[in-house]
């Protein structure tokens, strides 16, 4: 079991870079890079992500201790990413549960790479699908006044003729 900590300055040493030139492929100072190595601090969301890249592992791999395998989750990343892009962090976080989750699925057989892609991209369609069918349900729309409504509200509104009868 290795910590956030080792794995960062193993990474950056596997790779012979000095703490200066690890700080500025990432975008931080090297005090930052001092403190990511001896545990005094953990970095945030998008830093995580640029310090992954930078070492070349996986940002999965840096936030679990008991994983040991720098490669860990690079199939889901992918998706995990596009999900970030649409939906922020949150988003990615639900992606990478729901596809961690399904890995029991892969249990007890091999799937090639090319399967397991479809397996996530199939995966992907229905969570995007799905969150924005959410979106449009569910999600706030600006009314004629310039407020935030629900959209059930809006459609509702949108149906009233304004002498309490419905069109």
């Amino acid at each position: 079991m290795t910590r956030f900590s080792d794995k960062i300055r193993e990474n950056r040493e596997r790779l012979e870079l000095k703490q200066e030139q690890l700080a500025e492929l990432v975008g931080v100072s090297r005090r930052s890079v001092i403190a990511y190595e001896t545990g005094a601090a953990i970095p945030r969301e998008r830093t995580m992500r640029k310090l992954a890249e930078a070492l070349g592992v996986t940002q999965y791999y840096l936030t679990h201790d008991d994983c040991d395998d720098p490669e860990a989750g690079i199939a889901e990343e992918p998706f995990v990413q596009a999900a970030r892009d649409a939906f922020g962090k949150k988003g990615a976080d639900e992606m990478a549960d729901l596809l961690q989750r399904n890995q029991a699925l892969f249990a007890g057989g091999t799937l090639s790479e090319s399967q397991k892609d479809m397996f996530f991209e199939a995966v992907s369609k229905a969570y995007f699908m799905n969150k924005e069918h959410a979106r449009e349900r569910f999600g706030r729309r600006k009314n004629k006044e310039g407020r935030n409504t629900n959209a059930d509200d809006s459609a509702e509104n949108n149906a009233d003729s304004g002498d309490g009868s419905k069109k």
